[in-house]
């Protein structure tokens, strides 16, 4: 049985396919192609064009032997009321690629006479794993990367670093009879850079065909989806690409025109902005540590090198009457002249326990990531040690409903959060938990002789497990 099944339901009364392609910037390559020109728009519509018509065409073969997916009736597809219409083209073509032509009068009298056996037939997706074992150069419908890059990998626990080039480029540039030196001359500057259209000594119609993803402008890259869209009718993996200077106006910008040519969904990348990626040229890769290192140094110069603030002779403090799992907690919360948190001390149990110990470690934690050095104010820091600690669970609970206090960092994650203003806490008085102890009932008061929580209550008497303490 499925996990989910509604989702089996779905898939089985729909039948949606994605059928798609890969390696659309090789084919560009073969050709003198430009991806992203008006002559790469084309060609990337009369092609998928013909993958959606005979996409179509078994479809309605296979509902003429099988029958129709199950909701057919009341679809664009429904025979009896058929609203489906062919697809047509961003712009009417002009160019002559070879291509059959398509009748799709054929496909509009095969849906009214069988119907069709998939509810969607086309999509793109991103293959980039599945491109690089086929030999592929360009993932789905995207351009080429780079014509030389870096790619990192994991193999198990090791990172890789494999450095690739473009047997597509190199050929190229052997059929144009450039001298060996000079290709060799071309490669260290392609590998670098990633792109070859300032290298001068490279023929016109290198150039003009071998763009890589970050030579194409952003509208070029939405012109190019809108393209293909036309005869997808699900979503398109496609990255449109932005040089690091980019605004958020040029992604804007993106976004609206993507969504007025029809396309079903977009994805922006700003060169250089994502810490982890698995291609990388060198170029980026080196803007990337010198913009680390500067930021390391500007650190070391606002910051210093680490070491925490130093403590004021006198600073005003808040005091939080906390009840937890273990016991009352008091909370107290010193600020600067600012007002901003400085330090954070916690009192539970009795001194030299367990819990004691463990509680004044809890705040020396916090009081250190308040007095360290760092771009972002106290309070900030303050929100995200409240994050980090708010909802951890414990043996036990006391409260109830939004005075749930699950235990004790979770309490001192509610009296921080007071503090802070986030809401007002109440201090419900502490409730007694039933445990499998024969009966015997957790109180949360410590043993006054060895402080531990282990004081229970047992035949009206007080008695401490740990230590044999009786008060009566």
């Amino acid at each position: 049985m499925p996990a989910i099944p509604e989702l089996e339901k779905a898939a089985h009364t729909a039948r949606r396919i994605g059928l798609g392609i890969m390696g659309l910037a090789d084919m560009m390559y073969h050709q003198g192609v430009r991806y992203g020109g008006s002559d790469g728009q084309e060609l990337a519509a009369q092609i998928m064009e013909f993958i959606r018509f005979h996409a179509m065409k078994a479809s309605i073969e296979m509902a003429r032997r099988r029958g129709p997916f199950p909701v057919i009736e009341g679809s664009i597809y429904d025979p009896g009321d058929l609203k489906w219409e062919p697809p047509t083209p961003l712009r009417p073509y002009e160019r002559d690629f070879g291509r059959p032509d398509l009748d799709w009068d054929e496909v509009v009298e095969g849906i009214k006479r069988y119907g069709m056996r998939n509810a969607a037939q086309t999509t793109v997706a991103p293959t980039g794993t599945i491109a690089t074992v086929a030999g592929c150069e360009g993932y789905g419908c995207e351009p080429v990367f780079a014509l030389a890059y870096t790619r990192h990998v994991q193999d198990g626990e090791e990172e890789l670093d494999l450095q690739y080039t473009s047997p597509l480029f190199e050929h190229a540039l052997i059929e144009a009879g450039i001298d060996e030196e000079s290709r060799q001359a071309i490669y260290d500057e392609v590998m670098r850079k990633g792109t070859c259209q300032r290298i001068d000594a490279l023929p016109e119609h290198i150039r003009h065909t071998f763009v890589v993803a970050s030579d194409i402008g952003s509208e070029e890259h939405v012109q190019m989806q809108a393209a293909i869209q036309r005869f997808v009718d699900n979503s398109i993996s496609k990255t449109i690409n932005f040089p690091a200077h980019a605004m958020p106006e040029d992604v804007a910008k993106a976004y609206v025109s993507a969504w007025e040519l029809g396309c079903k969904g977009l994805t922006a990348y700003v060169t250089g902005s994502r810490e982890q990626v698995v291609l990388e040229t060198k170029e980026t890769r080196e803007a990337k540590r010198q913009q680390q290192e500067a930021g390391a140094q500007q650190a070391d110069d606002v910051y210093g090198r680490g070491i925490k603030k130093p403590r004021p002779h006198k600073l005003r403090g808040y005091t939080y009457k906390q009840p937890t799992p273990l016991g009352m907690a008091y909370v107290n919360v010193t600020e600067d002249k600012a007002g901003q948190p400085f330090e954070v001390f916690l009192n539970v149990g009795k001194g030299g326990s367990d819990t004691a110990a463990a509680a004044e470690a809890v705040g020396r934690l916090i009081s250190l990531v308040l007095r360290l050095p760092s771009p972002r104010s106290q309070e900030e820091r303050l929100r995200e040690v409240i994050a980090e600690l708010s909802d951890i669970g414990g043996g036990r609970t006391v409260g109830f409903g939004a005075d749930r206090v699950s235990s004790l960092p979770d309490g001192v994650a509610q009296a921080l959060a007071e503090h802070l203003g986030h809401r007002p806490i109440s201090v419900p008085p502490l409730a007694s938990e039933p445990t499998n102890n024969g009966g015997a009932g957790f109180t949360d008061d410590y043993c006054p002789d060895c402080g531990q929580a282990t004081l229970v209550r047992e035949e009206g008497c007080r008695k401490c497990y740990t230590c044999g303490f009786s008060e009566c």
